[in-house]
């Protein structure tokens, strides 16, 4: 198997025994952002209930946010700062306008030139923390396309920061910093194993996807695939006992699990997604959708994270939705299903081999068959 960047089976022939590190790892991440910030989230969730925000999400789930906050400002603060309002307001309008399909392409070539022209650029001075740079960030975090799900969660900090005096939110906004430099650190040596070809897809990333609309999404560092994978198992966690109850479940599978391309590719359009037609029986999807004929639950090929979409209003606790795809897209997949009115769960790719990001012929890609039995209350893992 050609590893390109991820790889969850490195210690194994199956990713099992990633999934049981990263478990473990998860809960260390989580426990040690309750001991350090317990009494920052109380404060944030009164503040939030006190002005009828929002609904109140799990404690975990804001711990999770101010983890993003600390890995987003190390990572991209320096570039944020270096963006002026202009090509910001064009890039948010573009990444609107990509989501309809009939324009796409056309909208992703003007993209990639500015996202590589505007994006990339990265401040060499030092980035004083303050409440106007995080707003800087989270307006960056839009800009990019990618990060839109975690952008509208980080941007609901901003309200709270406005009523902190200026020193409490340095003084809030470094601690989350030095936190996201720790993780750095121990998630290298509790995860590095799996995204130790990271580097080395890095040092040819310029010459290859320079222009490119995924340029930014294909450069992404390893510790935004760590990131994402103790965000992935926190959200599970958040969500799993909704999801179980949930009256109808879904398995949402990325078209790079499919043996042939779109072209040969037999499967019957629908309004939620591709459904397998068995045109061939050595194919992963064919083999999840016999699957889910077994343990009821429906099948549908989503061939990008925009296509997942309603068109009427769904009643939250109703659908239960499996999402599958690489690292680097679970958490802005789990946020957006939630915010469509979806239970989401997670299965990771077992490694990346999409034709239209990571690799010039494509790689027909696979999960862990025990771990999507066990998200779905069937095995025990």
């Amino acid at each position: 198997m050609e590893k390109i960047t991820y790889f969850l089976c490195e210690s194994n022939e199956s990713s099992t025994e990633f999934y049981k590190k990263n478990l473990n790892f998860s809960k260390k991440v989580l426990n040690k952002l309750e001991g350090n910030f317990s009494n920052d989230i109380n404060d944030y969730m009164n503040y939030i209930n006190k002005n009828n925000m929002e609904q109140l999400r799990s404690k975990s789930e804001y711990l999770l946010e101010i983890l993003m906050i600390g890995v987003f400002w190390k990572e991209h603060v320096n570039k944020a700062i270096s963006l002026s309002k202009i090509p910001r307001n064009i890039l948010i309008k573009l990444s609107t306008l990509r989501e309809k399909e009939s324009i796409k392409k056309i909208v992703d070539i003007n993209r990639g030139l500015l996202e590589y022209l505007f994006l990339n650029r990265r401040s060499n001075d030092k980035v004083k923390i303050s409440l106007e740079n995080y707003k800087k960030l989270v307006n960056y975090l839009k800009a990019c396309g990618d990060y839109k799900e975690e952008a509208k969660r980080l941007e609901v900090w901003i309200s709270y920061f406005f009523s902190l005096n200026k020193n409490k939110v340095e003084k809030i906004l470094t601690s989350y910093l030095e936190f996201a430099k720790y993780f750095e650190d121990i998630s290298q040596e509790a995860l590095g194993i799996y995204t130790k070809n990271v580097n080395l897809f890095l040092k040819n990333i310029d010459k290859k996807y320079k222009y490119r609309e995924d340029f930014l999404f294909c450069s992404r560092k390893e510790v935004e695939y760590h990131l994402n994978m103790v965000g992935a198992q926190i959200m599970n966690e958040a969500y799993r006992k909704e999801f179980l109850k949930t009256k109808e479940k879904r398995l949402l599978l990325p078209s790079c699990m499919r043996i042939k391309d779109e072209k040969n590719c037999k499967a019957i359009k629908t309004e939620e997604g591709y459904i397998c037609n068995s045109c061939s029986k050595n194919c992963n999807v064919n083999k999840y959708d016999k699957l889910g004929k077994k343990y009821n639950f429906q099948v549908y090929i989503i061939p990008h994270e925009s296509s997942i979409s309603v068109k009427n209003k769904i009643k939250y606790g109703h659908i239960g939705i499996i999402g599958v795809a690489c690292v680097l897209n679970l958490i802005s997949g789990g946020l957006k299903a939630k915010n469509l009115g979806f239970v989401p769960q997670c299965v990771f790719l077992d490694y990346c081999g999409c034709k239209d990001h990571r690799h010039d012929k494509g790689i027909i890609t696979d999960i862990n068959m025990s771990y999507l039995l066990y998200s779905l209350g069937i095995e025990e893992c």
